[in-house]
């Protein structure tokens, strides 16, 4: 049971970044890297030596550097998602971190429990993909934040919508539990 789900979470990462991330082929005279036809990601990975951590390829600053349709890939608008336990948010902001448009899944129309819902997540990524293609946005980087559910139901409605998602990176904060106690309530 445990290998037939971890053989369907690789092919799904596969088949997700084989659509996410374009092939590496030398650009213009200045010797960038352009991003320009759909391949495997790990044949592209391997071909440039690009380390790896538990089986998925990081990016290195090579990646950094590239031009991703008419851009750099640093200009890029980024996809903010957070992720909470009953409710999940998504910012699309530039390069320099200003709001071009918000959603959630209350603000779609969702309410209480059926907001933590994959129905719920993939409408408010296909929504915030229309508001994306609206602004004459196609390709942005991802970054989640949060481990709540629905997390990758979002991503595709995204790219249903037709965004082009050039990279994932997860913003997780982690928590040592090395706080105070709370105070102790006064006796009455």
């Amino acid at each position: 049971m445990l290998k037939t789900a971890i053989s369907f979470r690789s092919t799904y990462f596969r088949r997700l970044w084989g659509t996410v991330l374009r092939e590496y082929s030398t650009g213009h005279e200045t010797g960038e890297r352009q991003i320009d036809s759909v391949a495997s990601l790990t044949a592209t990975a391997e071909r440039l030596g690009t380390p790896k951590i538990l089986g998925h390829h990081i990016v290195t600053e090579e990646c950094l550097n590239s031009i991703v349709g008419d851009r750099a890939y640093h200009e890029l608008p980024v996809l903010h998602i957070l992720a909470k336990r009953n409710n999940i948010f998504a910012t699309l902001t530039d390069c320099n971190g200003r709001v071009l448009s918000k959603s959630s899944c209350g603000a779609e129309g969702f309410r209480n429990a059926q907001k933590k819902t994959t129905v719920a997540s993939q409408t408010l990524g296909i929504s915030i993909g229309l508001k994306a293609q609206k602004l004459g946005i196609s390709s942005v980087r991802v970054k989640m934040r949060g481990l709540g559910p629905n997390r990758l139901s979002t991503l595709s409605g995204a790219s249903l919508a037709g965004l082009q998602l050039v990279s994932l990176t997860d913003d997780t904060n982690v928590h040592y539990g090395h706080g105070r106690r709370p105070r102790k309530p006064p006796r009455k």
